[in-house]
């Protein structure tokens, strides 16, 4: 039985991340930077188009996509024993952010779907950052898990959550992100059912968008 929160689709506000990514500085395997996202909006319950009120500011207007909010970065340790920083991809890759639980059911419901597709778009320029948030009583499973789902994208490990509450502080799991190649985070969406195939469409077509962008 899940421990996970009912699936419920709603989008929160990162606003806070700032104050959060203070907090964070100097955690073991962990490192966050960047300044923090403008507010969500609230959408339907297929997701939402993480737009906010200006282009952030990062120095390079050019390069960053002027109508949607900034995705904080973060660095974390992999489960293979590596290190990996989201505004490494910044100019090269959309990233979809999958933060994903052992313990939760619509999860691992939703898990072969994203494997599909990251092998569909792996070679246009996506990738998925699968951010395993288990706790210390479960981390253990993490590496079963990733080899039972054949898991090929990058296993990250946030075992305190640090970066999944910059995100996503209610902790409803999964929760998505989209990462466009400028930085901004252009969907967010919250929960999955299994066999919602309308959703899995929608996510698609996100990731479809983002790619088609340069």
């Amino acid at each position: 039985m899940s421990n996970c929160p009912d699936p419920v689709s709603h989008f929160y506000s990162i606003a806070g991340a700032t104050l959060l990514a203070a907090s964070l500085m100097g955690c073991s395997g962990v490192k966050v930077g960047g300044g923090p996202a403008d507010p969500a909006t609230d959408g339907d319950e297929s997701g939402t188009d993480a737009s906010g009120s200006g282009a952030p500011d990062t120095g390079d207007a050019s390069n960053e996509t002027a109508d949607v909010a900034r995705a904080p970065d973060f660095g974390l340790q992999t489960l293979d024993g590596g290190f990996v920083q989201l505004s490494d991809f910044k100019g090269e890759k959309v990233v979809l952010i999958d933060f994903w639980a052992t313990t939760c059911d619509p999860c691992l419901a939703e898990m072969p779907e994203l494997v599909d597709l990251y092998e569909q778009k792996k070679d246009q320029g996506f990738e998925i950052l699968a951010v395993a948030t288990d706790g210390s009583e479960t981390q253990a499973a993490v590496s079963a898990t990733v080899a039972k789902y054949d898991m090929p994208f990058p296993i990250l490990l946030d075992p305190e959550t640090e970066v999944m509450d910059l995100y996503n502080p209610k902790g409803i799991l999964p929760f998505t992100v989209i990462v466009d190649r400028n930085g901004g985070m252009v969907f967010t969406r919250a929960s999955f059912q299994a066999g919602d195939t309308k959703a899995m469409e929608s996510l698609t077509a996100e990731v479809d968008a983002a790619l088609a962008k340069k």
